[in-house]
């Protein structure tokens, strides 16, 4: 007699139809990792499709991989946007839809609505956080924490069943060689990607680079974030006299360049939130000085990065002069942030654990049909 196993193993794994859907937030903080992830699931055999409403997802589609560029769904046309997404859709329904963070929560349901799909989040801040526990969890068959301590307000705040929360940590690519201080004899090169805008910590870090050179350092600051107040960041390097010390760059792509010929990252800002740039920075074998974040346990003081307990320039530049002035010890703490990279986000990891949890529930799905 055949058994109900017997049936799976002769119909073979159920096909994987993954449509992820993006918000632009979510394309800022991730966009190189979101590329290693889309490569790392069609190498798994995941038939993907990508859905923004930011052109720059069409960016990361390699090979099979479709992206579908929505308008903004804002009211009072959001639902004739969302029927015609799900008419593009139709001709490959997914049958799951995952959202990568919260700005895509309310489309991934909707979409998931529509074909009977399984919805998989991914929580990367406290905002996202937030905005699962007005959504609630009776639609959403599992929940990927990017770090422990959000995998913890999951469980313990939101109350998510353990089941169906999974620890997914973002995948970063590590470097052969640490960037920090390589090069003897040049002078000290600091990168931030923040944003140019308010409480940005921006104007506090030009401060302390100003504070270093009056303490009699020579150092260079790379700017490489954009946002609506550049031109009084302008004005600030120019009323300080930085302008031969101070440079604005607007990259185009990925930041990985330009971290392998700096020295010391900083991001001089406290936000609840997780985004690739400190875990690139690592990668790349950068020291890192970072504000207090609980929810980015990658971020260890005195082990992978130098946490400033107090949000104001002079912290900063205390935390800057002390690895310009003890290299050997930065350059070690560069390397124990790689390691940290290559042993809790390796690209390849993220992808197998993605994967994992879409067959499981596939399977889930299969097997339910065939009881009934």
């Amino acid at each position: 007699m055949r058994t109900m196993s017997d049936s799976l193993d002769s119909q073979g794994p159920p096909p994987l139809h993954v449509a992820l859907c993006a918000d632009t937030d979510a394309l800022e903080r991730f966009g190189g990792l979101l590329r290693h992830l889309v490569v790392g699931l069609v190498d798994q055999a995941v038939r993907l499709q990508l859905i923004s409403a930011d052109e720059r997802v069409e960016s990361l589609c390699l090979g099979p991989v479709r992206a579908f560029v929505h308008r903004p769904l804002a009211w009072p046309v959001a639902g004739r946007r969302i029927k015609q997404l799900v008419d593009e859709l139709s001709a490959q329904p997914p049958t799951i839809v995952h959202a990568f963070s919260s700005g895509s929560y309310a489309l991934a349901r909707e979409l998931a609505d529509a074909f009977d799909a399984d919805v998989v989040y991914t929580v990367t801040s406290l905002v996202d956080c937030k905005s699962l526990a007005r959504a609630g969890l009776h639609r959403v068959q599992r929940i990927f924490a990017m770090s422990r301590p959000l995998e913890s307000v999951v469980i313990e705040q939101l109350r998510a069943p353990v089941e169906r929360v999974s620890l997914i940590r973002p995948g970063v690519l590590a470097q052969e060689r640490a960037a920090c201080f390589a090069q003897p004899g040049r002078v000290p090169a600091i990168l931030s990607t923040s944003p140019l805008e308010r409480r940005s910590g921006v104007d506090h870090l030009i401060e302390a680079i100003d504070l270093l050179r009056q303490r009699g350092h020579e150092l260079m600051l790379f700017l490489l974030g954009r946002g609506r107040c550049e031109d009084a960041i302008r004005r600030q390097i120019r009323r300080r006299g930085l302008t031969s010390v101070v440079t604005l760059a607007h990259p185009s792509g990925d930041v990985t360049g330009a971290l392998r010929n700096a020295d010391i990252f900083v991001l001089p800002t406290e936000a609840p939130r997780l985004s690739a740039d400190t875990l690139q920075a690592m990668g790349a074998g950068v020291a890192v000085v970072a504000y207090p974040n609980t929810i980015c346990d990658h971020l260890r003081d005195g082990e992978t990065a130098v946490v400033c307990r107090r949000p104001a320039a002079d912290a900063l530049a205390d935390a800057i002069e002390g690895l310009v002035k003890d290299r050997t010890e930065a350059q070690a703490m560069a390397k124990r942030g790689m390691e940290h990279v290559r042993s809790h986000h390796a690209v390849s990891e993220e992808a197998e654990r993605s994967v994992g949890v879409y067959r499981d529930l596939a399977l889930a799905r299969t097997t339910l049909r065939l009881r009934e």
